[in-house]
């Protein structure tokens, strides 16, 4: 595996010679990550400058360079780290310029979304050259939301989290552009009865480390959602399932969502309060009961990593131990490589929410 470094242009600036180690953190329906060590030198300090990229050659995609830090321990030896987000986080410069309503599948609402902020602006100077979008996959699954003036990556991941729908941006390199793509994982669970199974457990011996999370700390069934208006003249809808004990209620502030367009047209009440019932339906995705797999794959094993199984893709993981089954997604996949080899951790179903996601929510 060789990395490749390239400027914000993508012209070529140069093939990393070392490093010591490189994490690099896939996710399906939002931004990977980086984080690369090396050596401190004249050649890598001028390669790996904020703003440039660095592609795998094992990969369709690539990253961007946000951060830097130079440092010496007390033998004198200087060490250079950079971390960056893959090119799917280009999107994060840019908000939502003005008010969106979309009735349409997910996946051509992501697009719109896309092509009205960065490839076909209004304002030229909101333009991203390279950026381009792959081909429309035709996936059906709906969404009905209207959206102002929020970031645009938080949307996008937003959006394709509810569909559950994969993200990421390709890197093509001979046209020097990089292509949004939307798609979906195969389903590989044991009972799929099309695709070839992925079952990951200890007893098949392709699992070195499992751990398992069962929470319904975050867990949300029934959201009252409260639109435009004052007092008891504000618009209010209730959504979702749930009595006594098995109830767990949220308040969803939908006071942005207008009925008056920006045309000075005006969204019908019955259009209007199903506006509402979708915002909910979307925060209350946001607030699932989780399972989760965390688990360090056996590379040597019966399943083939890109192969056998990727990220995105429904498989099955067994504990006969603990007897849990789960048929559950790959929803981030973590490539580790230092001098002692490869790792690749997996992350089957979704993850425990962290401070940075709270925090959105109370910004939201």
């Amino acid at each position: 595996m060789e990395i490749y470094v390239f400027d914000k242009e993508l012209d070529f600036r140069g093939l990393l010679e070392g490093y010591t180690s490189l994490i690099w953190h896939r996710r399906y329906s939002k931004h990977g990550d980086f984080e690369l060590h090396c050596v401190l030198n004249s050649e890598n300090l001028e390669l790996l400058k904020k703003g440039n990229v660095i592609w795998k050659n094992d990969d369709e995609e690539a990253g961007y360079i946000q951060y830097r830090n130079l440092s010496m321990d007390n033998e004198g030896n200087e060490f250079l780290v950079v971390q960056g987000k893959f090119l799917t986080g280009y999107l994060n410069r840019r908000i939502i310029w003005g008010i969106e309503n979309l009735n349409t599948t997910a996946e051509l609402a992501i697009r719109e979304l896309i092509n009205n902020n960065v490839i076909n602006p209004l304002d030229i100077d909101r333009k991203i050259d390279m950026v381009a979008l792959g081909e429309v996959k035709g996936y059906t699954k709906t969404t009905n939301l209207q959206t102002s003036y929020e970031n645009l990556l938080d949307k996008v991941e937003d959006i394709a989290n509810t569909a559950e729908l994969g993200i990421r941006t390709l890197l093509d390199l001979e046209n020097k552009k990089i292509v949004f793509d939307i798609y979906e994982g195969l389903d590989r669970t044991a009972t799929n009865g099309v695709n070839a199974p992925a079952i990951f457990s200890k007893e098949f011996e392709n699992v070195l480390e499992q751990e398992y999370t069962d929470s319904s700390n975050n867990y949300r069934n029934v959201a009252l959602v409260a639109g435009e208006g004052e007092g008891i003249d504000r618009k209010k809808v209730a959504i979702g399932e749930g009595a006594g004990l098995d109830r767990y209620e949220l308040y969803v502030d939908a006071r942005d969502i207008q009925s008056k367009k920006e045309n000075d047209a005006v969204i019908p009440e019955v259009e209007y309060l199903q506006l509402l019932r979708d915002r909910g339906n979307d925060k209350l995705s946001e607030y699932k009961d989780i399972q989760t797999f965390n688990s360090k794959i056996n590379l040597n094993s019966n399943l083939e990593y890109k192969v056998d199984f990727d990220l995105g893709d429904k498989d099955t993981c067994v504990s006969k131990k603990w007897g849990v089954t789960i048929d559950t997604r790959i929803t981030e996949i973590e490539e580790v490589y230092e001098s002692s080899g490869k790792r690749v951790n997996v992350t089957f179903g979704d993850s425990m929410p962290t401070l940075i996601d709270k925090l959105k929510e109370v910004i939201k």
